[in-house]
């Protein structure tokens, strides 16, 4: 009868070593591999890498100088989107040539539209942008939302969400890192705020419309822009216009986009004098890493600060 009284105490045995083994290996798993994920623009690549971190960097579409008005899609970039898992852009207001192949490339991945994403607080534009050639225009929203630190927390929230139902195992690992991300844009705006203490009202006007969320969340003064359309110099009418604001409302500086020519900005600075900076949405001249849109961020508002701050002159004293 010790027989199966022995055979029962093995049995319990290696299940016990096998239960040992397979908790200890779980809490030394390493990340289960990653999906393929594909991002439209540098600042949508840098959120998705924020949440992703050591799971694997994301594939971006457009290089850096490359404007998501007007670009063209090139072979290479197709073949992104018909291998990837999941796909994350802003929506058609920004990446318009995107709309059409991912309806087709992208059929097999989860597309994101992260202008989507719950809790955005979504500026829209004060008058009807006139529609391009191709019969388009910027829409009623403007889309450049990863420039609003609170709408990229809302962001981040949405890209967890997506990554944790597609690769579930990593869920711990995306949720930490998205609560660093999110108290790293915490901590940014604290720090501008204090940064634009001496600036943030005076007037400025940037090359086109899409610095409003930087104007909102920051409080800052922006006056104007040069294009009513991205990419397309204005008429007569709109240059003159410019150039009376410019005069009536003491308008300091001129930010210029890397993405478009800056001709008229040149010619307007020669006529009234008008201080010029350069400001990148898309950031590309930073290093890719997980901090890179907080970097983005960070530098246009130095941008910003450094081209508004005019030193006061000291008075000599009277004799």
């Amino acid at each position: 009868m010790s027989r199966p009284l022995l055979s029962f105490s093995f049995t319990r045995l290696a299940q016990g070593v096998a239960t040992a083994f397979f908790v200890l290996f779980a809490l030394h798993a390493p990340a289960l591999a990653a999906p393929k994920v594909v991002t439209s623009i540098r600042p949508v690549q840098a959120l998705v890498y924020a949440v992703m971190g050591e799971t694997g960097l994301p594939d971006v579409l457009l290089e850096p100088g490359v404007s998501p008005h007007t670009f063209a899609l090139k072979p290479s970039q197709a073949q992104m989107l018909q291998s990837a898992d999941l796909i994350f852009w802003i929506g058609p207001a920004l990446e318009t040539a995107l709309e059409d192949p991912l309806k087709s490339l992208g059929a097999n991945a989860n597309v994101v539209r992260l202008i989507d994403a719950p809790g955005l607080n979504l500026l829209h534009y004060e008058t009807d942008a006139p529609e391009d050639a191709d019969g388009h225009d910027h829409g009623p929203v403007d889309p450049h939302v990863w420039l609003s630190p609170n709408n990229a927390i809302a962001m981040i929230d949405k890209i967890e969400a997506e990554l944790s139902r597609l690769t579930p195992g990593n869920a711990e690992i995306y949720a930490k890192n998205a609560k660093v991300a999110k108290n790293r844009l915490k901590l940014l705006v604290k720090k501008m705020d204090e940064v634009l203490s001496h600036t943030r009202s005076i007037p400025y006007m940037v090359q086109h419309d899409g610095f409003g969320y930087i104007a909102r969340d920051f409080g800052m003064n922006e006056v104007g822009h040069l294009q009513t359309m991205p990419g397309r110099e204005p008429g007569a009418k709109h240059i003159t216009q410019i150039r009376e604001a410019i005069a009536n409302q003491g308008v300091v500086c001129l930010f210029t986009e890397p993405q478009f020519t800056p001709a008229l900005a040149q010619r307007l600075q020669e006529e009234t004098g008008i201080r010029l900076g350069e400001l990148d949405a898309l950031g590309g001249a930073l290093e890719m890493s997980p901090t890179l849109h907080v970097r983005i961020i960070q530098q246009l508002v130095l941008s910003m600060d450094q081209c508004l701050y005019a030193k006061p002159v000291d008075t000599p004293p009277k004799q």
